[in-house]
Protein backbone atom coordinates (compact mmCIF):
# COMPACT_ATOMS: atom_id res chain seq x y z
CA UNK A 1 0.00 0.00 0.00
CA UNK A 2 1.61 3.43 -1.44
CA UNK A 3 1.44 6.11 1.68
CA UNK A 4 0.98 9.61 0.17
CA UNK A 5 3.66 11.77 2.10
CA UNK A 6 2.23 15.08 0.38
CA UNK A 7 1.10 16.80 3.28
CA UNK A 8 -0.97 20.12 3.16
CA UNK A 9 -0.04 22.85 5.76
CA UNK A 10 -3.31 22.22 7.33
CA UNK A 11 -2.66 18.65 7.68
CA UNK A 12 1.04 19.21 9.02
CA UNK A 13 -0.83 21.35 11.72
CA UNK A 14 -3.67 18.81 12.37
CA UNK A 15 -0.99 15.96 12.86
CA UNK A 16 1.14 17.89 14.81
CA UNK A 17 -1.83 18.35 17.43
CA UNK A 18 -2.72 14.75 17.03
CA UNK A 19 1.42 13.93 18.18
CA UNK A 20 1.13 16.34 20.53
CA UNK A 21 -1.79 15.12 22.44
CA UNK A 22 -0.39 11.48 22.03
CA UNK A 23 2.99 12.66 23.55
CA UNK A 24 1.17 14.28 26.61
CA UNK A 25 -1.07 11.38 27.21
CA UNK A 26 2.03 9.30 27.09
CA UNK A 27 4.30 11.10 29.41
CA UNK A 28 1.66 12.23 32.30
CA UNK A 29 1.23 7.80 32.55
CA UNK A 30 4.67 7.09 32.47
CA UNK A 31 5.54 10.24 35.09
CA UNK A 32 2.41 9.36 36.97
CA UNK A 33 4.10 5.38 37.58
CA UNK A 34 7.40 7.48 38.26
CA UNK A 35 5.93 9.59 40.87
CA UNK A 36 4.27 6.35 43.00
CA UNK A 37 7.32 4.50 42.35
CA UNK A 38 6.12 2.11 40.62
CA UNK A 39 9.44 2.81 38.91
CA UNK A 40 12.81 3.94 38.70
CA UNK A 41 15.28 5.00 36.30
CA UNK A 42 16.36 2.09 34.41
CA UNK A 43 16.09 0.47 31.10
CA UNK A 44 12.30 0.68 30.61
CA UNK A 45 12.49 4.16 31.77
CA UNK A 46 15.06 5.12 28.99
CA UNK A 47 13.19 3.24 26.60
CA UNK A 48 10.08 5.73 26.89
CA UNK A 49 12.61 8.62 26.76
CA UNK A 50 13.86 6.94 23.52
CA UNK A 51 9.61 7.06 22.35
CA UNK A 52 9.47 10.46 23.39
CA UNK A 53 12.02 12.10 22.22
CA UNK A 54 13.63 9.86 18.92
CA UNK A 55 10.30 7.98 18.18
CA UNK A 56 8.24 10.94 17.73
CA UNK A 57 9.97 13.51 14.94
CA UNK A 58 10.71 10.13 13.01
CA UNK A 59 7.57 8.63 12.67
CA UNK A 60 5.94 12.13 12.28
CA UNK A 61 8.68 13.29 9.49
CA UNK A 62 9.92 9.83 7.89
CA UNK A 63 6.94 7.83 7.73
CA UNK A 64 4.50 10.61 8.14
CA UNK A 65 0.59 11.13 7.71
CA UNK A 66 -1.67 8.80 9.52
CA UNK A 67 0.44 5.67 9.40
CA UNK A 68 3.37 7.42 11.11
CA UNK A 69 0.56 8.59 14.12
CA UNK A 70 -0.42 5.22 14.16
CA UNK A 71 3.06 3.67 14.26
CA UNK A 72 4.09 6.00 17.32
CA UNK A 73 0.78 5.64 18.97
CA UNK A 74 1.35 1.61 19.27
CA UNK A 75 4.77 2.16 20.33
CA UNK A 76 3.59 4.40 23.06
CA UNK A 77 1.00 1.40 23.97
CA UNK A 78 3.42 -0.89 24.03
CA UNK A 79 6.04 0.51 25.81
CA UNK A 80 3.48 1.79 28.24
CA UNK A 81 2.43 -2.20 28.10
CA UNK A 82 5.66 -3.42 29.67
CA UNK A 83 6.18 -0.85 32.47
CA UNK A 84 5.78 -2.55 36.00
CA UNK A 85 1.42 -3.04 36.32
CA UNK A 86 -0.52 -0.40 39.32
CA UNK A 87 -1.26 -0.99 42.47
CA UNK A 88 -3.09 -4.38 43.99
CA UNK A 89 -6.64 -3.99 44.77
CA UNK A 90 -7.15 -3.59 48.64
CA UNK A 91 -9.32 -5.86 49.05
CA UNK A 92 -9.59 -7.28 52.94
CA UNK A 93 -5.66 -7.18 53.31
CA UNK A 94 -4.55 -6.49 56.77
CA UNK A 95 -1.16 -4.70 57.73
CA UNK A 96 0.57 -4.38 61.07
CA UNK A 97 2.73 -1.36 61.56
CA UNK A 98 5.09 -0.98 64.66
CA UNK A 99 5.97 2.47 65.91
CA UNK A 100 2.59 4.15 65.23
CA UNK A 101 2.95 6.45 68.34
CA UNK A 102 4.16 9.19 65.53
CA UNK A 103 6.16 9.88 62.53
CA UNK A 104 6.22 7.40 59.80
CA UNK A 105 3.88 4.79 61.42
CA UNK A 106 1.83 7.23 62.32
CA UNK A 107 1.35 9.10 58.88
CA UNK A 108 1.08 5.14 57.44
CA UNK A 109 -1.51 4.27 59.34
CA UNK A 110 -3.88 7.22 58.41
CA UNK A 111 -2.87 6.57 55.10
CA UNK A 112 -3.91 3.19 54.70
CA UNK A 113 -6.94 3.26 56.41
CA UNK A 114 -8.14 6.10 54.16
CA UNK A 115 -7.73 3.76 50.93
CA UNK A 116 -9.64 1.03 52.92
CA UNK A 117 -6.64 -1.60 54.43
CA UNK A 118 -7.25 -2.85 57.99
CA UNK A 119 -4.56 -1.73 59.92
CA UNK A 120 -2.76 -3.37 63.17
CA UNK A 121 -1.61 -0.23 64.86
CA UNK A 122 1.63 -1.38 67.14
CA UNK A 123 2.20 1.69 69.50
CA UNK A 124 4.60 1.59 72.44
CA UNK A 125 1.70 3.29 75.19
CA UNK A 126 -1.49 2.31 73.13
CA UNK A 127 -3.27 4.92 75.48
CA UNK A 128 -0.88 7.76 74.48
CA UNK A 129 -1.33 10.80 72.70
CA UNK A 130 -0.32 9.59 69.39
CA UNK A 131 -2.80 6.39 69.25
CA UNK A 132 -5.21 8.60 70.84
CA UNK A 133 -5.10 11.32 67.54
CA UNK A 134 -5.35 7.96 65.49
CA UNK A 135 -8.73 6.97 67.20
CA UNK A 136 -9.94 9.63 67.14
CA UNK A 137 -9.15 10.22 62.93
CA UNK A 138 -9.62 6.74 61.61
CA UNK A 139 -11.97 4.32 61.10
CA UNK A 140 -12.98 1.16 62.89
CA UNK A 141 -11.01 -0.44 60.59
CA UNK A 142 -7.71 0.38 62.42
CA UNK A 143 -6.83 -1.96 65.72
CA UNK A 144 -4.38 -0.32 68.42
CA UNK A 145 -2.39 -2.99 70.12
CA UNK A 146 0.36 -2.30 72.94
CA UNK A 147 3.78 -3.36 71.15
CA UNK A 148 7.12 -2.68 72.81
CA UNK A 149 9.17 -4.82 70.56
CA UNK A 150 11.80 -5.30 73.84
CA UNK A 151 8.93 -6.91 75.50
CA UNK A 152 8.25 -11.17 74.30
CA UNK A 153 5.10 -11.19 76.21
CA UNK A 154 3.56 -8.07 74.26
CA UNK A 155 5.13 -9.25 70.64
CA UNK A 156 3.60 -12.71 71.88
CA UNK A 157 0.07 -11.15 72.74
CA UNK A 158 -0.35 -8.65 69.69
CA UNK A 159 0.45 -11.58 67.34
CA UNK A 160 -2.15 -14.41 68.85
CA UNK A 161 -4.64 -11.34 68.72
CA UNK A 162 -3.80 -10.70 65.06
CA UNK A 163 -3.73 -14.49 63.94
CA UNK A 164 -7.38 -14.23 65.43
CA UNK A 165 -8.38 -11.58 63.76
CA UNK A 166 -6.65 -13.01 60.06
CA UNK A 167 -7.74 -16.49 60.44
CA UNK A 168 -6.95 -18.15 57.04
CA UNK A 169 -6.20 -15.30 54.85
CA UNK A 170 -2.93 -14.65 56.58
CA UNK A 171 -1.40 -11.11 56.94
CA UNK A 172 -0.65 -9.13 53.81
CA UNK A 173 2.08 -6.74 55.61
CA UNK A 174 4.20 -6.05 58.20
CA UNK A 175 5.63 -2.84 58.70
CA UNK A 176 9.05 -2.69 60.94
CA UNK A 177 9.20 0.93 61.61
CA UNK A 178 9.51 1.09 64.81
CA UNK A 179 13.22 2.60 65.79
CA UNK A 180 15.05 4.63 68.81
CA UNK A 181 18.11 7.09 68.09
CA UNK A 182 20.56 8.46 70.73
CA UNK A 183 22.91 11.55 69.41
CA UNK A 184 25.63 10.79 70.81
CA UNK A 185 29.88 9.77 70.43
CA UNK A 186 30.47 5.60 70.51
CA UNK A 187 32.66 6.73 73.87
CA UNK A 188 29.98 8.53 74.96
CA UNK A 189 27.55 5.76 74.55
CA UNK A 190 27.06 3.13 77.05
CA UNK A 191 26.74 -0.21 76.39
CA UNK A 192 23.38 -0.13 78.03
CA UNK A 193 21.99 2.36 75.47
CA UNK A 194 23.77 0.73 72.42
CA UNK A 195 21.73 -2.72 73.87
CA UNK A 196 18.72 -0.48 73.85
CA UNK A 197 19.24 0.80 70.40
CA UNK A 198 20.03 -2.58 69.02
CA UNK A 199 17.26 -4.35 70.72
CA UNK A 200 14.79 -1.78 69.21
CA UNK A 201 16.11 -0.89 65.39
CA UNK A 202 17.22 -4.48 64.84
CA UNK A 203 16.21 -7.42 67.67
CA UNK A 204 12.90 -5.78 67.63
CA UNK A 205 12.22 -6.19 64.31
CA UNK A 206 13.57 -9.82 63.98
CA UNK A 207 11.48 -10.80 66.89
CA UNK A 208 8.34 -9.48 65.14
CA UNK A 209 9.13 -10.63 61.93
CA UNK A 210 9.53 -13.97 62.84
CA UNK A 211 6.59 -14.17 64.81
CA UNK A 212 4.49 -13.03 61.65
CA UNK A 213 5.80 -14.98 58.93
CA UNK A 214 3.77 -18.05 58.72
CA UNK A 215 0.90 -15.33 58.70
CA UNK A 216 2.66 -13.62 55.81
CA UNK A 217 3.43 -16.85 53.96
CA UNK A 218 -0.01 -17.79 54.16
CA UNK A 219 -0.76 -14.51 52.18
CA UNK A 220 2.04 -14.80 50.34
CA UNK A 221 2.39 -10.82 51.68
CA UNK A 222 4.91 -8.28 52.15
CA UNK A 223 7.56 -7.32 54.65
CA UNK A 224 8.51 -3.93 55.02
CA UNK A 225 11.72 -2.75 57.07
CA UNK A 226 12.24 0.87 57.62
CA UNK A 227 16.27 1.94 57.56
CA UNK A 228 17.69 5.13 57.24
CA UNK A 229 19.95 6.41 54.80
CA UNK A 230 22.51 5.52 57.80
CA UNK A 231 22.00 2.34 57.26
CA UNK A 232 24.36 3.04 54.42
CA UNK A 233 26.62 5.59 55.37
CA UNK A 234 28.40 6.94 58.62
CA UNK A 235 28.02 9.87 60.55
CA UNK A 236 29.70 10.41 63.84
CA UNK A 237 27.50 11.16 66.62
CA UNK A 238 25.20 8.33 65.23
CA UNK A 239 27.14 5.39 65.58
CA UNK A 240 24.36 2.73 67.72
CA UNK A 241 21.86 3.79 65.73
CA UNK A 242 24.17 3.72 62.49
CA UNK A 243 25.71 -0.10 63.69
CA UNK A 244 21.49 -0.65 64.11
CA UNK A 245 20.50 0.37 60.58
CA UNK A 246 23.60 -1.28 58.38
CA UNK A 247 22.79 -4.51 60.24
CA UNK A 248 18.86 -4.06 59.67
CA UNK A 249 19.94 -3.54 55.63
CA UNK A 250 21.40 -6.98 56.11
CA UNK A 251 19.11 -8.77 57.53
CA UNK A 252 16.49 -7.33 54.82
CA UNK A 253 18.95 -8.23 51.82
CA UNK A 254 19.36 -11.66 53.45
CA UNK A 255 15.92 -11.88 54.61
CA UNK A 256 14.09 -10.92 51.21
CA UNK A 257 16.78 -13.76 49.14
CA UNK A 258 15.39 -16.75 51.77
CA UNK A 259 11.27 -15.62 50.73
CA UNK A 260 11.48 -15.44 47.84
CA UNK A 261 10.80 -19.13 47.33
CA UNK A 262 7.95 -18.90 49.50
CA UNK A 263 6.52 -15.88 47.26
CA UNK A 264 6.54 -13.06 49.88
CA UNK A 265 8.25 -10.03 49.06
CA UNK A 266 10.65 -7.65 51.23
CA UNK A 267 11.66 -4.01 50.76
CA UNK A 268 13.41 -1.69 52.33
CA UNK A 269 12.72 2.34 52.82
CA UNK A 270 15.59 4.38 53.10
CA UNK A 271 14.45 7.99 54.43
CA UNK A 272 16.64 10.75 55.30
CA UNK A 273 16.03 14.61 56.30
CA UNK A 274 12.86 14.26 57.77
CA UNK A 275 11.32 15.31 61.13
CA UNK A 276 9.89 12.32 63.11
CA UNK A 277 9.29 11.63 66.98
CA UNK A 278 12.80 11.26 67.30
CA UNK A 279 13.74 14.98 66.13
CA UNK A 280 11.42 16.50 69.04
CA UNK A 281 13.36 18.60 71.60
CA UNK A 282 11.17 16.82 74.54
CA UNK A 283 12.78 13.42 73.15
CA UNK A 284 16.44 15.12 72.21
CA UNK A 285 16.94 16.33 76.32
CA UNK A 286 15.34 13.30 77.69
CA UNK A 287 18.11 10.89 76.13
CA UNK A 288 20.81 13.06 76.41
CA UNK A 289 20.10 12.73 80.23
CA UNK A 290 19.93 9.08 79.56
CA UNK A 291 23.10 9.19 77.66
CA UNK A 292 24.60 11.29 80.66
CA UNK A 293 23.27 9.08 83.27
CA UNK A 294 24.69 6.11 81.65
CA UNK A 295 28.54 6.77 81.35
CA UNK A 296 30.93 6.24 84.43
CA UNK A 297 32.97 9.02 85.59
CA UNK A 298 35.85 8.91 83.88
CA UNK A 299 34.23 9.36 80.50
CA UNK A 300 32.11 12.65 82.15
CA UNK A 301 35.65 14.21 83.22
CA UNK A 302 36.77 13.15 79.47
CA UNK A 303 34.11 14.60 77.78
CA UNK A 304 32.16 17.24 80.24
CA UNK A 305 28.61 18.21 80.42
CA UNK A 306 29.18 21.65 78.38
CA UNK A 307 30.36 19.05 75.39
CA UNK A 308 27.39 16.66 75.39
CA UNK A 309 24.76 20.29 76.52
CA UNK A 310 26.63 22.05 73.20
CA UNK A 311 25.68 18.89 70.88
CA UNK A 312 22.40 18.21 71.83
CA UNK A 313 21.29 22.69 71.23
CA UNK A 314 22.89 22.09 67.97
CA UNK A 315 20.86 19.26 66.99
CA UNK A 316 17.83 21.22 68.29
CA UNK A 317 18.59 23.97 66.86
CA UNK A 318 18.97 22.36 63.24
CA UNK A 319 15.67 20.46 63.42
CA UNK A 320 13.59 23.12 61.27
CA UNK A 321 15.88 22.03 58.79
CA UNK A 322 14.58 18.68 58.15
CA UNK A 323 10.94 18.36 56.27
CA UNK A 324 7.85 17.98 58.44
CA UNK A 325 6.37 16.80 54.90
CA UNK A 326 6.67 12.98 55.44
CA UNK A 327 4.41 12.83 51.67
CA UNK A 328 7.18 11.26 50.04
CA UNK A 329 8.23 8.20 52.83
CA UNK A 330 4.10 7.40 52.87
CA UNK A 331 4.12 7.03 49.54
CA UNK A 332 7.32 4.61 48.83
CA UNK A 333 5.77 2.76 52.12
CA UNK A 334 2.51 2.16 49.91
CA UNK A 335 3.90 1.15 47.02
CA UNK A 336 5.95 -1.42 48.42
CA UNK A 337 2.85 -2.84 49.75
CA UNK A 338 0.82 -2.45 47.13
CA UNK A 339 2.77 -2.66 44.11
CA UNK A 340 2.66 -5.11 41.79
CA UNK A 341 6.29 -5.30 41.36
CA UNK A 342 7.77 -3.51 44.71
CA UNK A 343 11.49 -2.34 44.83
CA UNK A 344 13.55 -3.71 46.55
CA UNK A 345 14.96 -0.33 48.14
CA UNK A 346 13.18 2.77 48.15
CA UNK A 347 15.34 5.70 48.95
CA UNK A 348 13.77 8.82 49.84
CA UNK A 349 14.26 12.20 50.41
CA UNK A 350 16.14 14.71 49.36
CA UNK A 351 19.26 13.63 47.88
CA UNK A 352 18.79 10.74 49.14
CA UNK A 353 19.46 8.08 45.83
CA UNK A 354 22.30 10.23 44.88
CA UNK A 355 24.58 10.18 48.07
CA UNK A 356 23.59 6.07 48.64
CA UNK A 357 24.47 5.23 44.82
CA UNK A 358 28.13 7.58 44.84
CA UNK A 359 28.83 7.21 48.80
CA UNK A 360 30.59 3.53 48.16
CA UNK A 361 32.50 4.60 44.99
CA UNK A 362 34.26 7.71 46.89
CA UNK A 363 37.52 7.39 48.35
CA UNK A 364 37.36 6.89 52.47
CA UNK A 365 39.05 10.17 52.90
CA UNK A 366 36.83 12.09 50.80
CA UNK A 367 33.58 10.12 52.12
CA UNK A 368 34.67 10.94 55.43
CA UNK A 369 35.70 14.84 54.34
CA UNK A 370 31.72 14.73 53.24
CA UNK A 371 29.82 13.52 56.23
CA UNK A 372 31.90 16.03 58.25
CA UNK A 373 30.37 18.52 56.39
CA UNK A 374 26.87 17.32 57.38
CA UNK A 375 27.89 16.51 61.26
CA UNK A 376 25.69 16.87 63.89
CA UNK A 377 28.93 17.50 65.96
CA UNK A 378 29.60 21.23 66.27
CA UNK A 379 33.43 22.06 65.72
CA UNK A 380 33.27 24.95 67.93
CA UNK A 381 34.11 23.19 71.10
CA UNK A 382 35.80 20.04 72.25
CA UNK A 383 35.61 17.97 74.77
CA UNK A 384 36.80 18.51 78.49
CA UNK A 385 39.96 16.69 77.84
CA UNK A 386 41.25 18.67 74.50
CA UNK A 387 40.42 21.91 76.32
CA UNK A 388 44.17 23.58 77.93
Amino acid sequence: MEVDTNLSPDDIIFYSVLYSSVTVVFGMAVLSKFLTNEFRFGFRSVLSLVVLFLGEPLCQFLVKGPWGLTCFAVGCLFIYSILPASHLPVGNKAVLITGCDSGFGHALVKKLDSIGMRVFAGCLVKDGPGAIELKNKCSERVTFLQLDLTNNKEVELAVEYIQQQVSTEGLWGLVNNAGVWYCSELEMTSEKLMRRVMDVNLFGAVRITKACLPMIRASKGRIINVSSLLGRVTLEGNGAYCMSKHALVAYTDTLRQEMRKWGVQVALIEPTGFYTGNMQEHVIKSRKEEVWDTLDDATKDTYGREYLDHICSHIIDGTPRFSRDLTPVIRCMRSSLLSKRPRERYPCGAGAELLITTYPLLPVWLADRLMGAISLIPRNIKPAGLQS
